[in-house]
């Protein structure tokens, strides 16, 4: 516990500072978290070395062009479409061809994966109000994820996914989900910007989508037969374990708050 909380406690304020300043600080940020998860899951995937780079090429390419080139969504249409070709690019200068279609796809995977969420993060900064949607999401994810933790604890019985997460309830899901959705509602009162059901609405698609996102990680590790993704974080396991659920939830949060909001 004491490792976790040395951990936690600097790493939410550098989250905060990053989306306090916005812009090519908040961007940095964005990126160094993307390319150590993208480490990480290529570490899992049993990746080649020598295909990683184009993964890691689009990881930039999606945060630097979300960030500077306009219009900003086209541009991150354009580092996934680059990291398609750069794929390929990798995959034909290899001598060793085998298997290496599944190599390719688990490079394209990191791609969506993690590249397109880390852009989508600079995507949301950059809107009008993009701090207050960054918080949406981060109150939602940490909410979800400690309310579904002490309610699983408590009351949690019947087993959500036993073959890939053992230990998470329904109960713990539900507490989750009514915790994080209130958190993003309560949030949304002190934003002059978002509508009460509108925080209701977007909190519950985060929590949603942050499960999903803490399930499919799970998935992963299971079926490579490991607990974390790293060890960089302590306690805390890997920057993929810690960021799992905001991968997800990032699209989710963006794409709701720019088609009902703005």
């Amino acid at each position: 516990m004491m490792s976790r909380v040395l951990v936690a406690v600097p790493g939410i304020a550098v989250i905060l500072a990053a989306v306090y300043f916005g812009g090519p600080v908040f961007a940095a940020f964005a990126l160094v978290v993307g390319l150590a998860a993208l480490y990480e899951f290529y570490a899992l995937a049993q990746v080649p070395r020598h295909l990683q780079w184009a993964g890691y090429a689009t990881a930039l390419l999606a945060v630097v062009l979300a960030w500077a080139a306009s219009p900003a969504e086209r541009a991150l249409l354009l580092a996934l479409a680059a990291g398609l070709i750069l794929s390929a690019i990798a995959a034909l200068t290899m001598e060793d061809r085998e298997g290496i279609t599944g190599r390719v796809a688990m490079i394209l995977m990191g791609a969506m994966y993690i590249a397109l969420p880390a852009g989508i993060l600079v995507l949301t900064r950059d809107l009008p109000d993009g701090a207050g949607a960054i918080v949406n999401l981060l109150v939602g994810v940490w909410v979800f994820d400690t309310a579904s933790y002490f309610s699983g604890r408590l009351w949690g019985r019947r087993k959500i996914a036993p073959r890939t997460s053992p230990n998470k309830t329904w109960e713990g899901f539900v507490g989750g989900l009514i915790g994080g959705t209130a958190a993003v509602w309560f949030a949304g009162l002190y934003m002059d910007w978002i509508s009460w059901w509108q925080s209701i609405v977007i909190g519950l698609a985060i929590c949603l989508a942050a499960y999903v996102g803490d399930l499919f990680e799970s998935m992963i590790k299971r079926d490579v037969g490991v607990k974390d993704s790293g060890t960089i974080l302590g306690g805390h396991g890997g920057v993929l374990d810690r960021f799992d659920s905001l991968l997800f939830a990032s699209l989710a949060g963006y794409f709701l708050t720019t088609w009902m909001v703005f």
